[in-house]
């Protein structure tokens, strides 16, 4: 047995050496690098060991994630706890309010929380927001930053007429404003008996001009009215939008107290040189255009000032009296060629809605030669009026 152990490493050892030197043997010829050494590997019962061992870790690993109690099935349990727990924790700090609440309210300390009240008395027109008050019936007025109330012991049924108190702008300073309380039409609000901001058809013995308010609308979405001597010819006027959420958000808006003025006396059309002023005893700003109107009344405010819608102006003038062409009296009424300064009559501290010059507003006509609308006064020497429907 030894002999054909020797035997068998001694062959072994001589076909090694030809390897080695790229000799043949038996029926094979190995081409060899003369320096070929044999390297280190792994045999194939070995890979497919490391296979299946691999395999096993894999399914233990998926088993750990997606079994019951696994990552995920803990991550989402994770989530629902902390869940329920940031509803409890608001629960019990809606119950602490609750209970903190209703100790202030049995000691009265929470009062202080409330803002307190300004007396309209005490408005100084040094405010830097504007300030809602009442006056002495408990109507509410929103008075602009920068304004004081000149007759604070008035009603706003008697017309609260407020100036401009910035003594940094020489231009506004001392410009005054009525406020007119009213709201938009709503179907629930309709029959409450309170002014609504709209456009009014207006009759009077011997003058009737804007009459019939009809239901067919203009392609702008607004009611025509109809003038009473040409049925073909009608007025009309959509509500912007920031007119509808001004009235909206403050219960009213502000008319010009006075029609505009400046200090030259203007007898022509004449280059737009001067500011608009909104005070008494000066010329009424007349022999303009209605563009150029509109212009200086959005100037005047940086556009917070507009010149009046019909809105505006019918507004205003349902106001203070009802009627299409106020009854004024002296010698500005119905053209006789008298015009007056700013300021000659008043009926709630609003002048010359129905006398003096004719004012214009931004309602349009359907007669395409002369587009632009004007309100009452009777003189030809076109002037116009203001209206805030901002509160600045």
């Amino acid at each position: 047995m030894l002999k054909i152990i020797n035997r068998t490493i001694k062959k072994f050892r001589s076909n090694n050496k030809k390897i080695k030197e790229g000799k043949i043997v038996g029926n094979y010829q190995l081409i060899c690098m003369k320096d070929y050494k044999f390297q280190s590997g792994i045999t194939l019962i070995v890979l497919v060991i490391t296979i299946i061992v691999l395999l096993i870790l894999a399914g233990i690993a998926i088993n750990l994630s997606i079994a019951n109690n696994g990552l995920f099935s803990r991550a989402k349990n994770a989530v629902g706890i902390w869940k329920n727990a940031e509803l409890d924790e608001q629960s019990k700090i809606k119950n602490f309010t609750n209970t903190y609440g209703e100790m202030l309210n049995n000691i009265g300390l929470d009062k202080d929380v409330e803002k307190e009240e300004i007396k309209i008395d005490e408005i100084t027109g040094d405010e830097k927001t504007n300030t809602e008050t009442v006056d002495k019936n408990g109507n509410k007025i929103v008075i602009p930053a920068g304004f004081k109330v000149v007759n604070p012991d008035a009603t706003v049924e008697e017309g609260i007429v407020i100036e401009d108190a910035k003594a940094n702008n020489n231009d506004t300073v001392g410009n005054q404003f009525v406020w007119i309380p009213c709201e938009i039409e709503t179907e629930e609000n309709k029959d409450n008996g309170k002014l609504k901001y709209d456009r009014y058809a207006f009759t009077r013995s011997g003058w009737q001009y804007r009459q019939t308010k009809l239901n067919s609308k203009d392609i702008d979405g607004s009611y025509k009215i109809q003038r009473v001597d040409k049925t073909s010819y009608y007025f009309h006027e959509a509500m912007s939008e920031e007119e509808r959420q001004s009235i909206e958000k403050y219960g009213g808006y502000y008319i010009g107290r006075y029609e505009v003025g400046c200090d030259t006396k203007r007898t022509s059309h004449i280059a737009i040189t001067e500011p608009g002023k909104i005070k008494s005893g000066l010329n009424a700003y007349n022999y303009i255009t209605r563009n150029e109107a509109k212009e200086i009344a959005e100037k005047m405010y940086n556009g917070k000032s507009k010149l009046c819608s019909s809105y505006a102006w019918d507004t205003a003038l349902q106001f203070i009296g009802g009627t299409y062409a106020v009854e004024s009296v002296g010698d500005n009424y119905l053209g006789n060629g008298n015009l007056k300064s700013t300021g000659y009559y008043q009926i709630k501290n609003i002048y010359d809605m129905g006398g003096n010059v004719y004012e214009w507003i931004m309602e349009i006509a359907s007669d395409s030669s002369n587009p632009c609308v004007y309100r009452r006064g009777l003189l030809q020497w076109w002037c116009f009026r203001l209206s805030s429907i901002n509160a600045y």
